[in-house]
């Protein structure tokens, strides 16, 4: 079981500190068991970044589908993990109101990071919050977890223009906002492919943005979002087939 103390000395350790604008994609069952549970882990979290740093994490709601096109802010559930389920039910969180790949976040700086998410041209556009992220001096935390759930890596792929990763044919999505006002948003999804994202991680420690460390029982991973953006931009540009390999003859770029 890891105590508290312990686990606010291994998130010092991995580079936390004061001030960070942080995003969190979290594998609970890979750091184990903590005392006091999620809510023990988000207190150690906001804690480490201090009172001036905004702790986000990613709340995609996968059981939304075309079958099911209904998002609603609030009662609708991230299917990325307990943690993030616990962190947007927090008074005071703010959660994005994109119906499938919203994120939630509390801090001087949540409003700035999930407002226009709704607005954006895609989910991860310059003005979403993953593209925000990248060009604001943010970081990520893959806490028990790598770059299989790089969510920023989608906005490298929109930035650089790779065809063929999404279909052409859109669902229209409801959604129900903190008001209960509604909205509806033409959604492409994901085309078939292969993603081999893990493998790119080398690549961005070189550059000296990924630092690892041990938190709980697993390795995590601490990402400095300009560097990944500045990293993988050229290398998506150029060689996509590096990182993925596309399962469709189309050539649509969402943009």
């Amino acid at each position: 079981m890891l105590a508290e103390a312990k686990l606010k000395e291994q998130l010092r350790s991995i580079g936390l500190r004061d001030g960070m604008d942080l995003l969190v994609h979290s594998s609970l069952k890979r750091v184990g068991p903590v005392d006091g549970g999620a809510d023990t882990i988000i207190d150690a979290l906001r804690d480490a970044i201090g009172p001036s740093g905004t702790l986000m994490m990613s709340t995609v709601s996968g059981n939304v589908t075309p079958d099911q096109t209904i998002f609603h802010v609030l009662e609708t559930p991230s299917s990325v993990g307990a943690l993030s389920n616990v962190f947007r039910k927090r008074p005071g969180a703010i959660r994005s109101l994109h119906p499938v790949h919203s994120i939630a976040a509390m801090g001087p700086k949540a409003t700035f990071f999930t407002e226009g998410h709704l607005e954006a041209t895609t989910p991860w556009s310059p003005d979403s919050p993953y593209g925000k992220l990248m060009r604001n001096n943010g970081s990520v935390l893959f806490l028990g977890t790598n770059f299989s759930a790089n969510t920023c890596i989608h906005a490298i792929e929109i930035e650089a223009r790779v065809s063929g990763l999404y279909k052409e044919s859109t669902t229209a999505l409801q959604i129900i906002g903190y008001d209960g006002e509604p909205h509806e948003l033409k959604h492409h999804w994901h085309a078939p492919k292969r993603a081999f994202y893990v493998d790119l991680e080398h690549f961005v420690e070189r550059a000296g943005g990924l630092t690892y460390g041990q938190i709980g029982n697993g390795i995590s991973r601490l990402v400095d979002a300009a560097i990944l953006r500045e990293t993988l931009l050229p290398l998506f540009r150029e060689t996509p087939e590096l990182a993925i390999v596309r399962l469709t003859d189309s050539s649509f770029v969402w943009e």
